[in-house]
């Protein structure tokens, strides 16, 4: 696996990414079948983890972490990102979809108005991967950014 080097900002974020990087030890995959969660608890309440559905046509929740379900007031595991706002879903599943056809993670930082508070968000999406290579589950991770 070729390294790409992520310009991150928030140190949460770039704590994360080291973690994943180290999954990649002897350019090895990082598959999902070998990470144990405890790993995860620093970034657990920012964190969602989907699964790949298996036409790979969608994303479904798998883990949606409690700040994210504090903020948005629901907790959506078991659902498809279809479910969302159209414009919201397309946005997730433009960027999905790249991590799963490159192999590679993704980041951005993004502003958004949430209830009339304009907030500016970094993310950072992760590919972890089956034993044949295919992505089989995103970590997605977000922190706000001070502004």
């Amino acid at each position: 696996m070729s390294r790409l080097v992520l310009i991150l900002r928030h140190p949460q974020l770039k704590d994360l990414y080291q973690f994943w990087l180290g999954l990649c030890r002897n350019e090895r995959l990082p598959m999902a079948a070998d990470l144990d969660p405890a790993h995860l608890r620093p970034w657990i309440d920012n964190l969602v983890v989907l699964d790949v559905s298996v036409d790979g046509d969608d994303f479904i929740y798998a883990y949606y972490g409690r700040s994210f379900s504090n903020a948005f007031g629901a907790d959506t595991v078991g659902k498809p990102i279809s479910n969302l706002p159209t414009e919201q879903a397309a946005t997730l599943k433009a960027e999905y979809d790249r991590v799963v056809k490159d192999h590679l993670p993704q980041a951005r930082v993004y502003t958004a108005d949430f209830d009339g508070d304009t907030q500016t968000w970094e993310r950072l999406v992760l590919p972890l991967f089956d034993r044949i290579g295919d992505v089989e589950k995103l970590l997605v991770c977000a922190y706000r950014l001070k502004n």
